[in-house]
């Protein structure tokens, strides 16, 4: 079974949640022996925190937001 990986910059959203906030990676640590990311919000770059790496890759909890296509122009 291979586990999935946690990269800076991807960005995760909560599941569930009425506003669906938007989460980036900004790093990664290990605290007692099990990886963690540091989280900022997309919305308010004041809110942050850290989030075990298997909560973050748990569809239960968050998903990944797929990066926009080369060339493409935000809106």
């Amino acid at each position: 079974m291979s586990k999935k990986q946690v990269q800076v910059g991807q960005v995760f959203q909560t599941v569930g949640a009425t506003n669906g906030r938007c989460w980036r990676v900004k790093a990664t640590v290990v605290l007692f022996g099990i990886p963690h990311a540091q989280v900022v919000s997309t919305e308010d770059e004041g809110d942050y925190k850290t989030l075990s790496c298997l909560v973050l890759t748990d569809s239960n909890f968050y998903r990944l937001v797929p990066p926009p296509p080369p060339g493409s122009v935000a809106a």
